[in-house]
């Protein structure tokens, strides 16, 4: 099943078009696929026939959410903003600890710099 690049070029673009790609986003853009392998001949097809016989892609994804229950799309959002502010967190945290990290090495680099001997002084006595 030899696909045209137009046609992987189509599914990608509907797959940008996702705020999310959960179980179901998947299995959406499986069954998309199938379909247009099926209904139309993929080895000379372009962009443009795709978008006239199946919509754009922002029209697809558009249909797809109005199908979707409610509560699915929202519980999915949070999921999202979670995870979001959760690698935020995580990162700012990285950071100051590297930040930290940093400003104690450099301490300890100006402690030892200030603490190298500068002059030494030799006395000799002599021993009767």
């Amino acid at each position: 099943m030899k696909m045209n690049r137009n046609v992987n070029k189509y599914i990608k673009d509907c797959k940008h078009f996702f705020p999310f790609l959960s179980k179901n986003e998947k299995i959406f853009l499986k069954r998309l696929k199938v379909n247009i392998v099926e209904n139309i001949d993929s080895t000379n097809i372009t962009y443009d026939d795709l978008c006239n016989k199946f919509g754009y892609p922002s029209d697809i994804i558009i249909s797809y959410f109005e199908d979707q229950d409610a509560n699915y799309l929202i519980k999915q959002s949070r999921i999202r903003n979670i995870l979001k502010k959760a690698i935020i967190i995580c990162t700012v945290v990285i950071l100051v600890c590297c930040l930290w990290r940093g400003i104690l090495i450099y301490k300890s680099y100006h402690d030892s710099k200030n603490s190298k001997v500068k002059h030494i002084e030799y006395t000799i006595e002599e021993v009767n």
